[in-house]
């Protein structure tokens, strides 16, 4: 099983968004750019993850691990090229993937932060959400203390 905001949780995303037909079917409006840095990890590390999408497909992502705090990442100004840039604790994030947090409570909390074009989230909504649904359908584990280079549990 993958640790959940890993290397391999992403690419097993990226791997279930791009060969469903579903959600390739609801979000061909999802194009972009977009950012998530997450914050203080149960291994004590911040996470940063970009996703590129064109219809709806993941044409390209990166992430990044380091030791929380990660200053440059935490205090790094909003970037333009990213459609959105997305920023929040761990346990949030995880609560959102588990289903135990909606995202309009996420969006009323000050622990998440949305940067960026947030009318252009509003026209992708179905995509995104379909991006959400998708995302959680990866088996992962959520509790972990101790993680390698790429985020996976040790």
């Amino acid at each position: 099983m993958v640790t959940y905001y890993s290397e391999a949780w992403v690419a097993a995303c990226v791997d279930n968004l791009n060969n469903s037909e579903k959600h390739l079917k609801k979000a061909k409006k999802l194009n972009g750019k977009f950012c998530f840095r997450v914050w203080d990890g149960p291994d004590g590390k911040d996470r940063m993850a970009t996703w590129e999408f064109a219809n709806g497909k993941c044409t390209k992502y990166t992430f990044e691990i380091q030791p929380a705090p990660w200053t440059e990442l935490r205090d790094s100004a909003y970037d333009p090229i990213y459609v959105t840039r997305f920023s929040c604790p761990f346990n949030m994030m995880a609560k959102l993937n588990k289903g135990e947090m909606s995202p309009l409570k996420a969006l009323a909390s000050p622990d998440y932060q949305v940067e960026g074009k947030k009318t252009m989230l509003f026209k992708m909504m179905q995509s995104l959400n379909s991006w959400n649904e998708h995302n959680a359908m990866i088996e992962c584990d959520y509790d972990f203390t101790q993680t390698d280079e790429t985020g996976n549990a040790v």
